[in-house]
């Protein structure tokens, strides 16, 4: 008997981490895609998550193109929740420590001198 694949580890077969932030959308797609196709409900297999065994679908060999199409329903919302790039890097500048009022802060207009 073949074994049966979650979709953490169908992340794992497409390049992505198994605790994509995205995965739990991505098995409620596949489960409602299977729902539909089948008329009944997905199996399921335990799997480790946050420290604690939880019940997962799980699909057969025979059934994995539910989680393919899953992915191409999702992949249209996927790429808009990309992760944001990094933050640019803060220029140098002067560090201010004074009350936290920035609107009345204003620069000196004399020579910089250091701290006492």
């Amino acid at each position: 008997m073949s074994r049966r694949i979650t979709v953490a580890e169908y992340l794992v077969r497409r390049g992505l981490p198994a605790d994509w932030a995205y995965r739990s959308p991505l098995g409620r797609a596949a489960a409602r895609i299977y729902r539909a196709t089948y008329g009944r409900e997905p199996g399921h297999a335990l799997q480790l998550i946050h420290g604690r065994f939880r019940p997962v679908m799980a699909y057969a060999p025979g059934e994995q193109h539910v989680l393919a199409e899953a992915w191409e329903a999702y992949g249209c919302t996927a790429g808009r929740y990309a992760p944001r790039p990094p933050a640019p890097a803060r220029s140098s500048g002067p560090v201010w420590h004074g009350s936290g009022d920035a609107m009345r802060w204003t620069p000196p207009t004399g020579p910089l001198r250091s701290h006492p």
